[in-house]
């Protein structure tokens, strides 16, 4: 059976859709200080980011035998150093809009999506347990930021060190075919 050499069109999308709003929101954040104004526009997204990695997850899951395989060869530590970048990928961009409304709901408010709906509180008030998960809320999001920044710089390193041109795999409108240079050599 002949390996895809680049990711499905929804598993594309998906990503640079959850790409998109996990930048916008992280700045936004950054941005709270500031503008306390914009904190409802925090938590809608950041609920809309949860939503979209549930998504994704399931949509990774049920296109994984489409999807190309990894550049790097299995067994070495770059392998390793991917495979462990995306989980923890994946388990941040969990936790920290969990740990934000979790903050939320000990603080005492309610999280509403864009007005249009509002998840349930699930934790009692406590001013305590509310800076707590604050805490985490924002430790969780550095490290998001800290780790979206190491994966552009792997796309980066994987281009300029070992030619790999790994970009086209995932872009979504770019559908022609990708050239036997960027294949993994075998």
């Amino acid at each position: 059976m002949k390996q895809p050499l680049r990711y499905p069109s929804s598993v594309s999308l998906l990503h640079w859709l959850l790409a998109i709003m996990l930048v916008g929101n992280l700045a936004i954040g950054w941005m709270l200080d500031d503008k306390e104004e914009l904190l409802d526009l925090h938590k809608s997204v950041g609920i809309a980011i949860l939503i979209m990695v549930l998504i994704r997850l399931a949509n990774r899951f049920r296109v994984r035998h489409r999807l190309p395989p990894s550049v790097n060869e299995t067994g070495t530590s770059a392998h390793f150093a991917e495979v462990a970048a995306h989980c923890l990928l994946y388990v941040l961009i969990l936790a920290t809009p969990l740990f934000g409304w979790l903050k939320t709901n000990a603080a005492g408010h309610a999280t509403s999506c864009f007005g249009l709906f509002s998840l349930p509180t699930i934790l009692p008030r406590s001013r305590e347990l509310s800076h707590w998960l604050g805490q985490l809320h924002s430790l969780t999001a550095y490290g998001l930021a800290a780790l979206v920044g190491l994966h552009m710089l792997g796309v980066l390193a994987h281009w300029l060190l070992r030619r790999h041109n790994i970009l086209p795999r995932i872009l979504p409108l770019l559908r022609r075919p990708i050239s036997s240079t960027n294949r993994v050599q075998e």
